[in-house]
């Protein structure tokens, strides 16, 4: 026979004055609980309306993007960047529209319009994607530099790298930094950068190329 588990008289008290208790709050204040009710789910309905809105600004802001990259990549270059232009106001700061304006200015760079590309590219070193600010500040760099202006491309590494001491872009900062300042005929500034890529990424592809650079400026 199987024997009967009842729960312990104080338990059996407490739980039924709890339910009392409950039962009492609610009916001393139903106003204020059916507002509370009342909120909780209106935040609900607004919580969901608000990440559909997200997800379908998303899936359109993602779709002009591949749409301005299919004409671009198709050979109606001036037609896809009036897409890219048209969705950075339509969604502005979104990773699609950041995304697009970087590959504008990757195809402007490609062409050799190095000022142009160097003017997509400036906007998107304040963005608060860390990948797209990375890239855009390294090839702001690199436009700036391709255009002549050394010093401005120095400048901009210099930044770079006080203000991200641990990025994954450091060697190519550097690298673009040491360039820049041999271009411009600051060989004791060029040299220094050269030593520090050796010294401390000896084992990526800019610091094989530093090794090469400085027995060059050495001779």
């Amino acid at each position: 026979m199987t024997k009967k588990i009842t729960a312990p008289v104080e338990e059996k008290d407490f739980i039924l004055s709890s339910l009392i208790s409950a039962l009492d709050f609610l009916k001393q204040n139903k106003k204020g609980v059916l507002t509370a009710i009342g909120i909780l789910v209106l935040a609900a309905v607004i919580g969901y309306a608000y990440s559909t809105h997200v997800k379908n600004v998303t899936e359109k802001s993602w779709a002009a993007y591949y749409t301005a990259q299919v004409q671009v990549l198709g050979g109606n270059q001036e037609e896809g960047f009036k897409q890219i232009d048209v969705l950075n106001a339509d969604f502005p700061g979104s990773d699609a529209a950041e995304y697009a304006q970087l590959f504008k200015g990757d195809v402007l760079y490609a062409s050799e319009n190095f000022a142009q590309a160097a003017d997509v590219y400036k906007p998107l070193t304040g963005s608060t994607n860390e990948t797209i600010y990375t890239v855009a500040s390294l090839s702001l760099a690199s436009s700036l530099q391709a255009a002549k202006d050394y010093k401005a491309s120095a400048e901009e590494m210099t930044k770079f790298i006080k203000q991200n001491p641990k990025s994954f872009a450091l060697p190519q900062a550097y690298f673009t930094l040491a360039l820049s300042q041999e271009l411009a005929g600051n060989k004791t500034e060029a040299l220094e950068a050269y030593k520090h890529l050796v010294e401390n990424y000896a084992k990526t592809y800019f610091g094989s190329v530093a090794k090469d650079k400085i027995k060059e400026l050495q001779k």
